[in-house]
Protein backbone atom coordinates (compact mmCIF):
# COMPACT_ATOMS: atom_id res chain seq x y z
CA UNK A 1 0.00 0.00 0.00
CA UNK A 2 1.58 3.14 -0.87
CA UNK A 3 1.13 5.63 1.48
CA UNK A 4 0.94 9.49 1.38
CA UNK A 5 -1.67 12.36 2.56
CA UNK A 6 -3.38 15.51 1.21
CA UNK A 7 -1.50 18.47 0.92
CA UNK A 8 -1.73 22.27 0.13
CA UNK A 9 -1.99 22.86 -3.69
CA UNK A 10 1.06 25.19 -3.59
CA UNK A 11 4.16 22.79 -3.75
CA UNK A 12 3.24 19.08 -4.15
CA UNK A 13 5.97 17.86 -4.75
CA UNK A 14 8.42 19.57 -2.10
CA UNK A 15 5.75 18.10 0.25
CA UNK A 16 6.17 14.56 -0.99
CA UNK A 17 9.71 15.21 -0.51
CA UNK A 18 9.82 16.81 2.76
CA UNK A 19 7.82 14.27 4.31
CA UNK A 20 9.12 11.04 3.12
CA UNK A 21 5.80 10.08 1.55
CA UNK A 22 5.06 7.91 -1.68
CA UNK A 23 1.86 9.73 -3.08
CA UNK A 24 0.03 13.28 -2.14
CA UNK A 25 -3.75 14.30 -3.07
CA UNK A 26 -4.67 17.56 -4.19
CA UNK A 27 -6.77 20.35 -4.57
CA UNK A 28 -6.38 21.41 -7.92
CA UNK A 29 -9.11 24.76 -7.44
CA UNK A 30 -10.25 25.89 -3.86
CA UNK A 31 -12.08 23.61 -2.31
CA UNK A 32 -14.85 25.59 -1.07
CA UNK A 33 -15.80 27.77 -4.25
CA UNK A 34 -17.16 26.77 -7.80
CA UNK A 35 -13.83 28.54 -9.85
CA UNK A 36 -12.52 26.05 -12.16
CA UNK A 37 -8.70 24.97 -12.04
CA UNK A 38 -6.46 27.20 -13.25
CA UNK A 39 -3.21 25.60 -16.17
CA UNK A 40 -0.15 24.33 -13.17
CA UNK A 41 2.99 25.31 -13.98
CA UNK A 42 4.68 22.21 -12.60
CA UNK A 43 1.67 19.74 -14.34
CA UNK A 44 4.53 18.08 -16.21
CA UNK A 45 6.51 17.07 -13.85
CA UNK A 46 3.72 16.17 -11.49
CA UNK A 47 2.54 14.00 -14.62
CA UNK A 48 6.01 12.27 -14.87
CA UNK A 49 6.47 12.04 -11.06
CA UNK A 50 3.30 9.79 -11.13
CA UNK A 51 2.97 10.48 -7.57
CA UNK A 52 -0.69 12.04 -7.39
CA UNK A 53 -2.95 9.69 -6.52
CA UNK A 54 -5.95 11.85 -6.40
CA UNK A 55 -7.34 15.20 -7.27
CA UNK A 56 -10.26 15.87 -4.68
CA UNK A 57 -13.39 18.30 -6.31
CA UNK A 58 -14.77 21.19 -4.23
CA UNK A 59 -17.17 20.10 -1.65
CA UNK A 60 -19.83 22.16 -2.62
CA UNK A 61 -20.25 19.78 -5.77
CA UNK A 62 -23.14 17.48 -5.15
CA UNK A 63 -24.82 15.48 -7.85
CA UNK A 64 -27.81 14.43 -5.47
CA UNK A 65 -28.87 18.17 -4.56
CA UNK A 66 -32.23 19.05 -4.99
CA UNK A 67 -31.33 22.67 -6.59
CA UNK A 68 -31.20 21.68 -10.51
CA UNK A 69 -28.70 24.53 -10.49
CA UNK A 70 -26.55 22.87 -7.48
CA UNK A 71 -26.50 20.09 -10.10
CA UNK A 72 -25.73 21.68 -13.27
CA UNK A 73 -22.69 23.37 -11.51
CA UNK A 74 -21.36 20.12 -10.03
CA UNK A 75 -21.32 18.41 -13.29
CA UNK A 76 -18.95 21.69 -14.73
CA UNK A 77 -17.02 21.30 -11.84
CA UNK A 78 -16.63 17.68 -12.25
CA UNK A 79 -15.55 18.43 -15.61
CA UNK A 80 -13.51 21.22 -14.72
CA UNK A 81 -11.54 19.30 -12.15
CA UNK A 82 -11.21 15.87 -13.80
CA UNK A 83 -9.77 17.54 -17.09
CA UNK A 84 -7.05 19.27 -14.86
CA UNK A 85 -6.80 15.92 -12.57
CA UNK A 86 -5.57 14.40 -16.03
CA UNK A 87 -2.78 17.00 -16.78
CA UNK A 88 -1.58 16.18 -13.27
CA UNK A 89 -1.23 12.14 -13.79
CA UNK A 90 -3.65 11.88 -10.84
CA UNK A 91 -5.04 8.23 -11.38
CA UNK A 92 -8.38 10.04 -9.67
CA UNK A 93 -10.99 12.50 -8.97
CA UNK A 94 -12.30 12.10 -5.33
CA UNK A 95 -16.16 13.43 -4.60
CA UNK A 96 -18.49 13.18 -1.62
CA UNK A 97 -21.51 11.04 -2.38
CA UNK A 98 -23.69 14.49 -1.51
CA UNK A 99 -27.04 14.51 -0.22
CA UNK A 100 -30.84 15.01 -1.22
CA UNK A 101 -31.76 17.54 1.55
CA UNK A 102 -33.43 17.48 4.11
CA UNK A 103 -36.61 16.45 2.56
CA UNK A 104 -35.21 14.07 0.11
CA UNK A 105 -34.74 10.55 0.13
CA UNK A 106 -31.93 8.01 -0.65
CA UNK A 107 -33.87 7.27 -4.20
CA UNK A 108 -34.30 10.55 -5.39
CA UNK A 109 -30.37 11.03 -4.55
CA UNK A 110 -29.65 8.44 -6.70
CA UNK A 111 -31.52 9.28 -9.09
CA UNK A 112 -30.11 12.85 -9.51
CA UNK A 113 -27.12 11.43 -9.87
CA UNK A 114 -27.71 8.50 -12.16
CA UNK A 115 -29.35 11.33 -14.51
CA UNK A 116 -26.64 13.26 -13.91
CA UNK A 117 -23.88 10.79 -15.44
CA UNK A 118 -25.34 9.39 -18.13
CA UNK A 119 -23.75 11.42 -20.94
CA UNK A 120 -21.01 12.55 -18.62
CA UNK A 121 -17.33 10.77 -19.99
CA UNK A 122 -14.34 11.95 -17.28
CA UNK A 123 -10.73 10.99 -18.90
CA UNK A 124 -10.00 9.85 -15.10
CA UNK A 125 -11.67 7.51 -13.12
CA UNK A 126 -14.86 9.02 -10.35
CA UNK A 127 -13.77 7.81 -6.76
CA UNK A 128 -17.27 8.23 -4.87
CA UNK A 129 -16.22 9.08 -0.73
CA UNK A 130 -18.60 8.11 1.97
CA UNK A 131 -19.88 10.36 3.91
CA UNK A 132 -20.69 11.01 7.55
CA UNK A 133 -24.01 13.14 8.33
CA UNK A 134 -27.08 13.79 6.42
CA UNK A 135 -30.27 11.40 6.56
CA UNK A 136 -30.65 11.29 2.78
CA UNK A 137 -26.93 10.76 2.19
CA UNK A 138 -26.64 7.97 -0.23
CA UNK A 139 -22.74 8.16 1.05
CA UNK A 140 -23.48 7.10 4.88
CA UNK A 141 -24.87 3.62 4.99
CA UNK A 142 -22.92 1.05 3.15
CA UNK A 143 -25.82 -1.17 1.47
CA UNK A 144 -26.66 2.84 0.40
CA UNK A 145 -23.17 3.41 -1.17
CA UNK A 146 -22.63 -0.36 -2.68
CA UNK A 147 -26.19 0.68 -4.60
CA UNK A 148 -25.18 3.85 -5.50
CA UNK A 149 -21.47 2.96 -6.96
CA UNK A 150 -23.54 -0.09 -8.91
CA UNK A 151 -25.80 2.39 -10.51
CA UNK A 152 -23.40 4.77 -11.53
CA UNK A 153 -21.49 1.78 -13.04
CA UNK A 154 -24.39 0.80 -15.14
CA UNK A 155 -25.17 4.08 -16.31
CA UNK A 156 -22.15 5.58 -17.68
CA UNK A 157 -18.52 4.97 -19.72
CA UNK A 158 -16.57 6.73 -16.87
CA UNK A 159 -14.74 4.45 -14.48
CA UNK A 160 -16.25 4.31 -11.07
CA UNK A 161 -14.22 3.67 -8.18
CA UNK A 162 -14.73 4.17 -4.20
CA UNK A 163 -13.07 5.73 -1.85
CA UNK A 164 -13.07 4.95 1.88
CA UNK A 165 -13.02 7.81 4.82
CA UNK A 166 -12.31 6.07 8.01
CA UNK A 167 -13.52 8.91 10.02
CA UNK A 168 -16.96 9.62 7.91
CA UNK A 169 -17.67 5.66 8.08
CA UNK A 170 -17.17 5.62 11.91
CA UNK A 171 -19.21 8.54 12.43
CA UNK A 172 -22.01 7.87 9.77
CA UNK A 173 -22.44 4.33 10.39
CA UNK A 174 -23.22 3.29 13.38
CA UNK A 175 -22.47 -0.34 12.00
CA UNK A 176 -18.88 0.64 11.35
CA UNK A 177 -18.21 1.51 14.79
CA UNK A 178 -19.81 -1.92 15.78
CA UNK A 179 -17.40 -4.15 13.36
CA UNK A 180 -14.88 -1.80 11.61
CA UNK A 181 -12.94 -4.47 10.07
CA UNK A 182 -16.17 -6.42 9.07
CA UNK A 183 -17.76 -3.41 7.68
CA UNK A 184 -14.76 -2.83 5.41
CA UNK A 185 -14.70 -5.86 4.50
CA UNK A 186 -18.02 -5.88 3.04
CA UNK A 187 -17.92 -2.46 1.35
CA UNK A 188 -14.79 -4.22 -0.38
CA UNK A 189 -16.75 -6.91 -1.35
CA UNK A 190 -19.90 -4.95 -2.16
CA UNK A 191 -17.96 -2.62 -4.83
CA UNK A 192 -14.91 -5.18 -5.91
CA UNK A 193 -12.26 -3.14 -4.42
CA UNK A 194 -11.47 0.22 -2.68
CA UNK A 195 -9.20 2.55 -5.06
CA UNK A 196 -8.43 4.59 -2.36
CA UNK A 197 -8.36 5.10 1.81
CA UNK A 198 -9.01 8.52 3.99
CA UNK A 199 -7.21 7.56 7.25
CA UNK A 200 -8.48 10.07 9.96
CA UNK A 201 -9.53 9.86 12.98
CA UNK A 202 -13.34 10.97 14.11
CA UNK A 203 -13.28 13.56 16.98
CA UNK A 204 -17.25 12.69 16.90
CA UNK A 205 -18.69 9.26 18.71
CA UNK A 206 -19.94 6.55 16.52
CA UNK A 207 -22.61 7.69 14.58
CA UNK A 208 -22.58 10.71 15.57
CA UNK A 209 -23.62 11.92 11.59
CA UNK A 210 -20.58 15.14 11.65
CA UNK A 211 -17.54 15.14 9.40
CA UNK A 212 -14.81 16.13 12.12
CA UNK A 213 -11.44 15.06 11.27
CA UNK A 214 -8.48 14.09 14.29
CA UNK A 215 -4.95 13.00 14.27
CA UNK A 216 -4.47 9.74 14.87
CA UNK A 217 -4.99 8.33 18.12
CA UNK A 218 -6.59 11.61 19.32
CA UNK A 219 -9.73 11.19 18.45
CA UNK A 220 -12.54 8.90 19.45
CA UNK A 221 -12.21 5.71 17.04
CA UNK A 222 -9.26 3.94 18.81
CA UNK A 223 -5.91 2.87 17.12
CA UNK A 224 -7.25 -0.93 17.00
CA UNK A 225 -10.74 0.53 15.04
CA UNK A 226 -8.26 2.06 12.39
CA UNK A 227 -6.01 -0.37 12.05
CA UNK A 228 -8.99 -3.10 11.09
CA UNK A 229 -10.23 -0.45 8.58
CA UNK A 230 -6.92 0.07 6.97
CA UNK A 231 -5.91 -3.84 6.76
CA UNK A 232 -9.45 -4.84 6.06
CA UNK A 233 -9.74 -2.38 3.01
CA UNK A 234 -6.63 -3.95 1.26
CA UNK A 235 -6.45 -0.35 -0.71
CA UNK A 236 -3.39 0.28 -3.19
CA UNK A 237 -3.25 3.47 -1.47
CA UNK A 238 -4.04 5.83 1.68
CA UNK A 239 -3.63 9.55 2.54
CA UNK A 240 -3.85 11.42 5.81
CA UNK A 241 -6.18 14.05 6.07
CA UNK A 242 -5.49 15.14 9.60
CA UNK A 243 -4.90 18.01 11.32
CA UNK A 244 -1.34 18.97 12.92
CA UNK A 245 1.98 19.91 11.70
CA UNK A 246 4.82 18.79 9.97
CA UNK A 247 6.03 16.75 13.61
CA UNK A 248 2.48 15.15 13.85
CA UNK A 249 1.93 14.40 10.02
CA UNK A 250 5.19 12.07 10.23
CA UNK A 251 4.42 10.73 13.51
CA UNK A 252 0.83 9.90 11.69
CA UNK A 253 2.35 8.43 8.21
CA UNK A 254 4.53 6.10 10.50
CA UNK A 255 1.45 5.13 12.25
CA UNK A 256 -0.20 4.46 9.09
CA UNK A 257 2.77 2.82 7.42
CA UNK A 258 3.03 0.32 10.18
CA UNK A 259 -0.88 -0.49 9.31
CA UNK A 260 -0.01 -0.86 5.77
CA UNK A 261 2.49 -3.28 6.28
CA UNK A 262 0.47 -6.21 8.05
Amino acid sequence: MLVGSAVPSSDPLGDLARLGMDVVQVHLSAPRNWRAPKPRDDAEQLAASGAVVAAHASYLVNPASATAQVRERSWEALRATAAAAATVGAQGVVVHAGQAGADGTIDQALARWVAGITDVVLPVPLLVENTAAGNAAPGRHLDDLVRLVAELRAATRTEVGVCLDTCHAFAGDPAAADDPGGWTTALRDGVGGIDLLHVNDSAVPAGGGRDNHAALGDGRMGLGALAAMVGAARSPAAVLETPGDDERRRADLDLLRSWARD
